[in-house]
């Protein structure tokens, strides 16, 4: 028997994709790799905070002891003044408003509420908050509760 072109019977191609046992295991490996690797993200995460605000409260501290200097220097004016552009109440220390322009923190830090710095909006917690009274810093960040 002799057949033709248009008499071939074809075989039908196996359809491609993965089996169940194969979505299962990658499924699993998924799994357990996310287990392992996102508390950990979030730890480095935390810790990458805490150390922002590390650097923000050593800045505000020097500054707040360079501009104190700066206004014994300049005779120690009872009233409110500026020395720059940064403003200083009468104890003769940076206010508020002036010492994110004297430790040049107005970028890359949550500074809606007056005296207080926080590492990002998302984390209001993770914050120092600077007396102008005084030139003082206090950090509620230490033991990363919030950060």
């Amino acid at each position: 028997m002799h057949l033709s072109g248009s008499e071939i019977v074809r075989m039908p191609k196996p359809q491609g994709g993965f089996t169940l046992v194969e979505l299962t295991a990658v499924i699993t490996i998924v799994g357990a790799l996310s287990a392992v690797a996102l508390p950990r993200y979030m730890d480095t995460m935390r810790s990458a905070r805490i150390a922002k605000m590390e650097l923000a409260r050593h800045a505000v501290n020097e500054s707040a002891q360079i501009y104190h200097l700066k206004w014994m220097l300049a005779g120690s004016p009872a009233a409110a003044t500026v020395l720059g552009e940064v403003e200083m109440n009468g104890a003769g220390y940076p206010t508020s408003a002036g010492i994110l322009v004297a430790a040049g923190l107005t970028d890359h830090y949550d500074t809606r509420v007056a005296g207080v710095i926080a590492a990002d909006p998302q984390h209001p917690a993770c914050r120092l908050v600077y007396a102008p009274a005084s030139g003082t810093s206090s950090a509620n960040y230490a033991d990363g509760a919030g950060c």
